[in-house]
């Protein structure tokens, strides 16, 4: 069983649960002969089981009413009447004043607008016929769904209409020793097909009609009305355009399950020369350059039905014709899936293969780069090559595109020539200078072994009879193991691209950012490694004394940040022994890696790194705060580990005096000697050794306010003056999510980072250069612009002329041409059951139920399911449902279907709420495949996250997604999306996203599925970053100045006098930001900088911190931690000076007491 099909039948499973049986399905149970309206049993016994029709082989429903057994593809009879037929005699012709269909969209950027007003002469059939009224399709218990699309309509083209659906005869069924008859359902499917003639839409507009359909086959017990509505398109002259919308509705007399009509759709095809049309959008005369790429890019991705309680769906486009249009109630969509490797072709694009029938891939070894071997040079030179005649070929193309995408196109050429020439410039300077040549030697060695060690599997460590910890299995070989070893061609592009500014800081684009703009999964984290090894390398090269912090690397999540410190921590273990083994030419200061968090992640003083080592050995629930869990160097296990009677032996952290040290148990490794590991997790350490690579949040720089010894990180002395080299690269991971109040806080902070860390010793000052990288983003020259204050970006890779074909990223195909599996989309949206709850709950059930039909072998993939939720308080009632809901509804399948229930019996949690300790952990739950054959199976049924795992949750097994409601932002809902089916050769992706009816968004998204899915990356909203509007200026000004002066100045300075000197210059440096950023805030920047001013001066406070003792003086301090409750009774003014860049209020807890329930019930008791 390939993985498709493995996808395959968890998404039947899905639709069976949901919407219902599906054509052709092979019948369940024993047949029956239901051709009377009774059934008698002999019986008690005989009745129980499954059956189906034994004329029809159709289901019969022996639980509950159609009603409750199916959710979705339902229509409820009620639905208003109103229409004339096709072929009715034309009545008296009048004025009327059409206010638009109701629930009919004006256009596809505004689905839910207002309806067009459409003023005409109509022909007057009954009172009010004409006006298409579609609230029927809305209604919590809809009788109606329609979709509208534009066609070109000759006068002899013609509409062909066919609706499927079923509805369900109940049957009386009489069981010996039960008294009441009990209802049965079986099923009666039909299909009816009518005709629109062209006429009808070209000169009854405005009308609505009913069309005449016939069933294929039986005539159905009750069958839905087909209305047809056609109007001009509005602001166009073209007299063959319409409008149209087809709807199916029931007008079924009655109520209950017999009028209900279930598995509705339907579908039109144009035929005899009509034609259907792109779906009108807005044209808007004021398009950007971003908007035109866009447009560019997605201009085979059009928009030709919009759904009304429905979603629409058609095939074709890109050049092909769309000959229909569907109304679905369970839509789906495959998402291509992208691949960064690049293959060789032929002139005609078709895939070079070698003797073995195998294409051939392009990939640099970074062995025969580290060896500098004329293979390696080779590789390169072939990725230069094809990029170059790649340029060449879509350059070829452009004139034969229409004009209006041809700027953009040019645009998106002259961007792919500057990125090629600056590789070239970069692999020039590797082979002529000798700086650059031998860094980017050491670092393709680093990545190399880098790659490997971090990869070793965990090797365990355990207590011999001697009482002695050691790890079992021998010490392993760095051996490059297959598939490892070499670079993609996007990787060692981009490093050749930013290698120039890294080895010569001087070098005119330092200050331009790169924002490497790659899918999920693509391998961004290795090409801003090898960016960051070559930094490292090339700064010992040129002084090898210069030896303090030279890589920030910035994450806006800590679980990211604790998942990378392992991978950047193996590269700095392979930097050191390759420095140790080359001490003449890189200095003997080691390298280094700090991890700078908060103090509810990492200890930040020795005092609390002691007493947390100490309680670690007591106390099995204590918190490690020391994060790292195995050697990164050989695998061995580092942490904890439970020991009998009680305790836990710690492994790998060490008592040294005050301190506590690192140290790998293996007595083999290299990193067991007594200085141990090169990593560095308290902040105390990381402020004394000045680590090479500092990782850590972003809001861990607003304690530069605080503790003024952060200045050693960018290279300052205690007085404040310059004694070591500053950060030269920043590293800012997903940078997307550096926006709204958290990337306004960031945006003000950073013009004191950036200032920190450009070294103004020469007569020109040399800037830190940036590296930004992100999976989704618009805007990003007004986000990079608002945030680090740089007006100079380049993208990388460049854009090609059409979305997902930029060389670099290209669809993943089989051999033979053939796509290879994407990630599928499904969309649920049900009004008719009750609630989202309810949905979320028989998805769970059907899902849970669904992977245990596939084959042992490849259940691996869909065995989890990972449940994104929007909310904390949504991810609580999912708790709940797992622990009552679905087991109930999985007693009801045993009853219904006779299943073998799959309980979900280990679920789990993965929030900002589990410990920091935790995150880890669950991740290696995460990671635990089902395994064939066994009884109890250690991988997760459900886990049930938040946006944690947003970023950085790297694990291939995941194959299926459940998300809860459509995510805040489309960035959101792509980043979530994309942790599962990362490996499509094995476990296909599949996404359910759970619409609630109620929400008029989620309505949107579900109506526009195919429209919003196939357009994913251009619908990524624009970031917002404003750091100099007036509540970020009140917030965090002073901060922020405050920050710059505790960092630049001498240690001793105290705030009182108050410094204007070096107030007046942070606000300066802040001002002339805000002027590249927002100039119309520097106005309000002037005012409050002066206001806070005359604050610090008139307060005469002789201390930095009121925070109350052993920290400060409540009374003669300046500044206490945002968020702290003020003293009511203190008169003192205080500044809040945040320890975060997030939204930190004041907290207090509450407890729930029964003392007072306790005593009014004594009191009663009291005689």
């Amino acid at each position: 069983m390939s993985g498709l099909e493995a996808r395959a039948i968890v998404e039947a499973g899905l639709r069976r649960e949901l919407f219902g049986p599906p054509k052709d399905e092979e019948p369940s149970g024993r047949p029956l002969d239901c051709s009377g309206g009774s059934i008698t049993f002999e019986t008690a016994e005989a009745s129980r089981g499954q059956f189906h029709d034994a004329a029809t082989n159709e289901e019969v429903l022996t639980v509950g009413s159609p009603l409750s057994r199916y959710g979705i593809g339902v229509l409820y009879s009620g639905a208003a009447t109103g229409g004339t037929a096709i072929a009715a005699e034309e009545e008296e012709e009048g004025d009327l004043d059409l206010t638009g269909v109701a629930g009919v969209a004006r256009n596809e950027d505004d689905p839910d607008g207002r309806p067009a007003e459409i003023q005409g002469r109509l022909r007057h059939d009954e009172a009010d016929s004409d006006d298409f009224d579609l609230t029927d399709a809305n209604s919590f218990k809809p009788s109606a769904m329609a979709v509208s699309f534009e066609c070109r309509v000759p006068a002899d083209g013609t509409l062909e209409v066919a609706v499927e659906g079923a509805h369900y005869e109940k049957m009386s069924v009489h069981i010996p020793g039960v008294s009441k008859a009990l209802d049965w359902w079986k099923r009666r499917p039909f299909t009816l097909v009518g005709t629109v003639p062209g006429r009808v839409l070209r000169n009854e507009t405005n009308r609505l009609k009913i069309v005449d359909t016939n069933p294929e086959g039986d005539q159905p017990g009750i069958a839905p009305t087909t209305q047809v509505f056609s109007r001009p398109v509005p602001g166009v002259d073209d007299q063959d355009l319409r409008l149209v919308t087809v709807a199916v509705v029931n007008q079924v007399k009655g109520a209950g399950p017999s009028s209900a009509l279930f598995q509705m759709g339907f579908r039109v095809v144009a035929a005899n020369g009509l034609s259907i049309e792109p779906y009108p959008e807005v044209e808007l005369s004021d398009r950007n350059d971003e908007d035109q790429s866009i447009d560019l890019l997605y201009r085979n991705k059009r928009t030709y039905a919009i759904g009304h309680g429905c979603a629409a769906e058609w095939d074709g486009g890109a050049g092909t014709p769309v000959l229909q249009v569907r109304a679905v109630a369970l839509p789906a969509y495959e998402v291509v899936s992208l691949t960064p490797n690049v293959y060789l072709t032929d002139r005609h694009g078709n895939y070079s293969l070698d003797e073995d029938g195998a294409r051939q891939a392009v990939t640099v070894g970074m062995k025969e780069l580290a060896e500098a071997t004329p293979a390696g040079r080779k590789q390169v030179e072939t990725v230069l090559t094809l990029y170059g005649n790649w340029i060449e070929a879509r350059r070829a193309e452009i004139e034969s595109l229409p004009e209006r995408f041809r700027p953009a196109a040019r645009r998106h050429m002259e961007f792919a020539e500057a990125s090629l020439t600056r590789m070239r410039d970069g692999w020039e300077l590797v082979q002529s200078d000798a700086i650059a040549s031998q860094a980017f030697r050491w670092a393709n060695e680093a990545m190399l072994y880098q790659q490997v060690r971090s990869n070793f599997p965990l090797r365990e460590v355990e207590r011999g009879r001697d009482d002695v910890l050691r790890v079992k299995g021998a010490h392993p070989d760095p051996v490059v193991p297959p598939g490892r070893g070499t670079w993609r061609p996007f990787q060692i592009a981009f490093i050749l691209a930013s290698l120039p500014e890294l080895v010569d800081p001087t070098r005119e684009k330092r200050s331009l950012v790169d924002l490497i703009f790659f899918p999920t999964g693509g391998g961004k984290t290795e090409a801003y490694l090898g960016a960051c090894a070559i930094s490292l390398l090339s700064r010992r090269l040129r002084n090898p004394d210069d030896a303090g912090t030279d890589t920030l690397m910035r994450y806006t999540l800590r679980l990211l940040t604790a998942q990378q410190f392992l991978r950047a921590s193996s590269l700095i273990c392979v930097l050191e022994d390759i420095r140790d083994r080359n001490s003449a030419a890189l200095g003997e200061a080691p390298f280094g890696i700090g991890i700078w968090l908060g103090g509810s992640s990492t200890p930040n003083s020795w005092k609390k790194a002691v007493d947390v080592l100490k309680r670690l050995r007591r106390d099995p629930y204590e918190q490690n705060l020391f994060l790292l869990l195995r050697c990164p160097w050989c695998g061995a296990q580092m942490g904890t580990k439970p020991k009998g009677r009680g305790g836990q032996d710690v492994i790998g952290y060490e008592q040294a005096g005050q301190k506590v040290v690192l140290r790998c148990v293996d007595s083999q490794c290299r990193f067991s000697r007594r200085g141990g590991l090169p990593v560095h997790v308290v902040d105390d350490d990381i402020y004394e050794v000045r680590p090479s690579i500092v990782i850590g949040t972003v809001d861990k720089f607003a304690m530069m306010a605080w503790r003024p010894e952060a200045r050693n990180l960018f290279g300052l002395d205690e007085h404040g003056a310059r004694v070591l080299s500053p950060p030269g690269l920043i590293i800012q991971d997903e940078l997307h999510l550096i926006s709204g109040p958290l990337g306004s806080m960031v945006g003000l902070y950073e013009p004191v980072i950036d200032e920190l860390c450009t070294d103004r010793r020469s007569e020109v000052p040399v800037p830190p250069k940036i590296i930004a990288s992100t999976a989704t983003i618009r805007r990003f020259e007004d986000q990079i612009k608002g945030v680090f204050g740089r007006e100079e970006v380049a993208l990388f890779p460049p854009h090609g002329l059409e979305e997902g074909r930029s060389f670099f990223a290209e669809p993943s195909r089989h051999a033979d041409g053939s796509l290879e599996p994407g990630r599928r989309y499904v969309g649920i949206m049900s009004a008719s059951l009750g609630s989202m709850q309810t949905v979320q709950t028989r998805v769970a059930a059907a899902t849970l139920q669904a992977a245990t039909k596939v084959a042992d072998a490849d259940r691996d993939g869909y065995w989890t399911n990972l449940n994104f939720l929007n909310s904390l308080r949504e991810l609580g009632n999912t708790v709940s449902l797992l622990e009552s809901d679905v087991p109930d509804y999985l007693t009801g399948l045993v009853r219904r279907d006779g299943i073998d229930p799959r309980w979900p019996n280990r679920t789990m949690e993965l929030t900002s709420r589990r410990r920091s300790d935790e995150i880890p952990k669950a991740i290696e739950q995460l990671q635990a495949r089902y395994i064939p054959g066994q009884d109890r199976q250690e991988a997760i049924d459900i886990c049930l996250a938040s946006n944690i795992i947003e970023v950085g949750v790297d694990i291939d097994r995941l194959g299926l997604m459940t998300i809860v409601g459509q995510p805040k932002t489309t960035a959101q809902y792509i980043q979530v999306s994309g942790r599962v089916g990362r490996r499509s050769d094995v476990s296909p992706g599949l996404v359910i996203t759970i619409y609630g009816a109620a929400k008029p968004r989620d309505r949107s998204h579900y109506e526009r599925f195919l429209t919003y899915h196939q357009q994913l990356y251009a619908q990524v909203e624009p970031t917002s970053v404003t750091p100099f509007a007036t509540p970020v200026l009140r917030r965090a000004l002073h901060a922020a100045a405050v920050a710059y002066v505790r960092q630049t100045s001498s240690e001793t300075l105290r705030p009182y006098p108050f410094p204007s000197d070096e107030y007046g210059a942070a606000i300066e440096l802040i001002r002339r930001r805000a002027f590249v950023a927002d100039p119309a805030e520097v106005p309000v920047v002037d005012r409050m900088a002066e206001r806070r001013a005359r604050q610090w001066a008139g307060w005469e406070r002789t201390m930095w911190e009121a925070n109350p003792a052993p920290w400060g003086d409540p009374k003669q301090g300046l500044m206490r931690f945002a968020g702290t409750l003020p003293d009511l009774d203190s008169k003192a003014t205080i500044w809040d000076v945040p320890t975060s860049m997030r939204n930190v209020d004041a907290e207090c807890r509450l407890s729930i007491s029964l003392t007072y329930a306790q005593a009014d019930a004594e009191a009663e008791d009291t005689p």
